[in-house]
């Protein structure tokens, strides 16, 4: 084998790895005076140490960032220790970019994944309405405007001697399953009072039966689902969008050819919507009200389980598919026995099992017990809608007695 060929396949020994602590991702820690890897991409380096047979030293950016580059060259956080050559590689869900191509190099792809968002659901409905959920706007509408304008038909059809107010309130009964006082008993006005007594018949049960799973299983409001929801929610102002500050999120959506991704990464250029210390889950709780964190799927999902997990939602749509990679200084001697290790662990799937091991680690992690309530009690709060309802039907009937009587009496003196 030729010499070129042989120093190829060679690895260093030891070998400086740049990393951002992060709890979940990437854990370094001293226990009885060794040190042990922890978090996907730490136990990730872990393998690739001991497939290798490599020992490495960990140093992390001062300013733990991924790499921000400035007007005249330079870069900071991990891309700017490649650059100086402080580091041989570095890992932190790196991705691939021109710009950063320029400076470092890269292995192949380790995993694939998608850039989403979490954000916090608006909550819920309040039940205080539910009287009108069972349909919504455009049904109403369309039922008062049969229910206006059929009695005026009848009346025409069957050449009715009665008031139109008189057959509208009869036929408005007929939703309360109330009967028909006025007598037709002609084939001709059973004919044509059949399909509206099916109508009244139909809507009456249907708003009856899921009236009450409205009142008791509280409806939400639908949370953002998509980018374009987003960033028109952060266009008006009601909510916040975060990013990785040094990420390749904000010059991604900047560049974009899609009108409102360009503006929510003006929103977020502008307001300085960037998290320095990602590895502080605590601080990102306190910040998810009213926002969005805008990551790759994984971390995410991390951060998804650590939190309530009902009250929280990640976004249906990706924005766009992603590799991970590891970046190497430019002039890195064994970018290719790296990628061959990186392609059997790949087709072992070994990845895949560390973000299940880890996710599950979460999960033993919270020791949580969720309580159920099965009490579907109904509180006055509840029927507030009825009750009011109620009070204008009787306000408007007071009304309509006290106009009635002052009309009479000035009609009687005169």
């Amino acid at each position: 084998m030729k010499k070129g060929t042989v120093k190829t396949f060679l690895f260093p020994s030891s070998v400086t790895v740049g990393y951002i602590p992060n709890k979940y991702v990437f854990e370094a820690n001293i226990i009885n005076g060794t040190l042990q890897l922890g978090g996907i991409e730490g136990r990730f380096l872990d393998l690739i140490s001991k497939t290798l047979g490599f020992t490495y030293r960990l140093k992390f950016p001062l300013d733990r960032e991924i790499g921000t580059l400035y007007e005249n060259g330079s870069w900071t956080g991990l891309i700017g220790m490649l650059q100086r050559k402080e580091t041989d590689m570095a890992l932190n869900f790196l991705i691939r970019s021109e710009q950063r191509a320029k400076t470092v190099d890269f292995s192949d792809f380790y995993e694939m994944s998608d850039i989403r968002f979490l954000v916090d659901k608006p909550g819920v409905v309040p039940s205080k309405w539910s009287l009108f959920y069972p349909f919504n706007i455009a049904t109403w509408i369309c039922i008062l405007l049969i229910l206006l304008i059929v009695p005026k038909l009848v009346i025409f059809i069957l050449n009715l001697r009665i008031s139109y107010t008189k057959l509208f309130f009869e036929m408005l009964g007929t939703f309360l399953q109330q009967s028909f006082t006025i007598k037709l008993n002609s084939p001709r006005s059973n004919t044509v009072l059949f399909p509206w007594i099916v109508f009244a018949m139909m809507v009456s049960l249907f708003y009856s039966s899921t009236l009450l799973s409205f009142i008791t299983i509280p409806l939400e409001e639908p949370p953002l689902e998509n980018f374009e929801e987003l960033s028109q929610a952060v266009a008006k102002g009601t909510y916040r969008c975060f990013g990785l500050k040094g990420s390749h999120l904000l010059p991604a959506l900047l560049t974009s050819e899609q009108e409102h991704l360009r503006i929510l990464g003006k929103v977020i250029k502008e307001k300085a919507w960037f998290l320095d210390k990602n590895d502080e889950l605590k601080n990102l709780k306190e910040i998810l009200t009213k926002s969005a964190i805008i990551d790759n799927r994984f971390k995410l999902e991390i951060l998804h389980n650590t939190l309530e997990y009902d009250s929280y939602v990640l976004s249906r749509d990706p924005l766009v598919s992603i590799g991970f990679v590891i970046a190497l200084r430019k002039d890195f001697c064994c970018e290719r026995r790296l990628n061959v290790i990186i392609s059997r662990i790949k087709r072992a799937g070994l990845y895949q099992k560390l973000e299940k091991e880890e996710l599950f680690r979460i999960f033993l992690s919270k020791n949580e017990t969720i309580e159920e309530n099965n009490s579907l009690q109904l509180k006055i709060y509840d029927f507030f809608g009825a009750f009011m309802f109620l009070m204008i039907g009787y306000f408007l009937s007071l009304l309509t007695l006290l106009c009635e009587t002052i009309y009479f009496r000035l009609r009687i003196k005169h």
